[in-house]
C-alpha cells in the first residue's frame, strides 16, 4: 500500500476551492441568477444539510434550482461580495478533502450582512473536484 500525499491533496482541492470562490462571487456581485457557470463545482446527488433541513439535490435541474434561489436570495439582499474567512482544507485519503470556511458577505456598501460557517466535502472524479456534501455549522 502506498502512502497517501494529504498535504498534496489538500494542496489541490484548496487550489481547486479557489476557482470555485472566484466564480461565486463574481457572478452573484453582478446580480446574476444564472447557476450554469457553478454547476460544475457540484456533484449529482449532492447532500445539502443545515440546522434546520437536510436535502438531497439527486438531479441536475434541482441543483441548478437551488442555486438560483441562493443567487436570487443574495441578489435581493444586495449583494456586493463575499471574503472566506479561515479556510481549512484537509485532505482525507487520494480522492477526497474537506474544506471548512466562514464566508463574510457584504452588501454593495460593504457592509456585512452575514456570517456562516460551512463544511464542504469534497471529492476528486473522473470529471475533477466536486462538491459531494454541505453542512451549514452551527454558530
Amino acid at each position: 500500500m502506498t502512502q497517501t500525499d494529504l498535504a498534496a491533496v489538500a494542496n489541490e482541492a484548496h487550489a481547486w476551492f479557489e476557482g470555485y470562490v472566484e466564480t461565486f462571487i463574481e457572478l452573484a456581485a453582478k446580480g446574476s441568477t444564472d447557476p450554469a457557470p457553478l454547476l460544475d463545482y457540484f456533484s449529482v446527488p449532492i447532500s445539502m444539510t443545515t440546522g434546520t433541513a437536510h436535502t438531497v439535490l439527486a438531479s441536475a435541474e434541482a441543483l441548478s434550482q437551488g442555486l438560483a434561489h441562493e443567487l436570487r436570495a443574495l441578489r435581493d439582499a444586495d449583494y456586493g461580495g463575499s471574503t472566506a474567512l479561515d479556510p481549512v482544507v484537509r485532505g482525507l485519503n487520494e480522492r477526497a478533502a474537506e474544506i471548512e470556511v466562514t464566508w463574510a458577505r457584504q452588501d454593495r456598501q460593504g457592509r456585512e450582512f452575514q456570517r456562516v460557517r460551512v463544511l464542504y466535502l469534497t471529492a476528486r472524479t473522473d470529471a475533477g473536484w466536486r462538491t459531494v456534501a454541505s453542512v451549514i455549522l452551527a454558530g
